[in-house]
């Protein structure tokens, strides 16, 4: 078995281009960025974008408050931690798992840059947040295991009820109720 070394070099270590061939130079991407943290409008590069995208370096992520009977996650806020320490928090509705338009603006708050469109409306979508997305699909899989376990539940207990067994007339005082 042969093992081959992979060494990588400099573009200025590269042989030159035959002659009356033009190679194109590869400039790096640039976006435009909304700063509300300092108040400006400047042009950013791709590796600060990426350093502080609402979508990249996550570390920690939950929902705030679920409601165990309505299981309604798209109105519950997703508290977002991240690597460098910076928090937020998204209504997870708001991520849209439908639309696939890519924003080429964006906005800095709170050390985090979100893509909006515009009219400055967030553009948290397949193209622009897949792992937001991803998120929001697997909270809905979970509600949904869960909503599908209480049906199973309620058929169980429709079960004991229509072969006349009443689970829940003997419970009375339980619970701190009447003494």
């Amino acid at each position: 078995m042969r093992i081959a070394t992979v060494n990588f070099i400099n573009a200025d270590e590269l042989p030159a281009p035959p002659e009356g061939l033009t190679v194109p130079s590869i400039e790096t991407r640039t976006f435009m960025l909304l700063d509300d943290d300092a108040k400006e409008c400047r042009v950013i590069e791709q590796d600060e974008l990426e350093a502080a995208y609402v979508d990249n370096n996550i570390s920690t992520f939950r929902l705030d408050d679920i409601n165990p009977l309505t299981l309604d996650v798209d109105q519950q806020q997703l508290l977002l931690t991240y690597n460098s320490g910076a928090e937020t928090s998204i209504l997870l509705g708001l991520v849209d798992w439908d639309t696939a338009i890519r924003a080429d603006q964006y906005i800095k708050r709170e050390g985090l840059i979100y893509p909006i469109d515009e009219s400055g409306t967030l553009m948290l979508n397949v193209v622009n947040t897949p792992n937001l997305v991803n998120i929001r699909k697997k909270y809905h899989e979970m509600a949904t295991d869960v909503s599908a376990e209480h049906v199973k539940y309620a058929e169980i207990v429709h079960a004991f009820v229509e072969a006349g067994f009443d689970p829940v007339s003997h419970l009375d005082g339980i619970g701190g109720g009447e003494n």
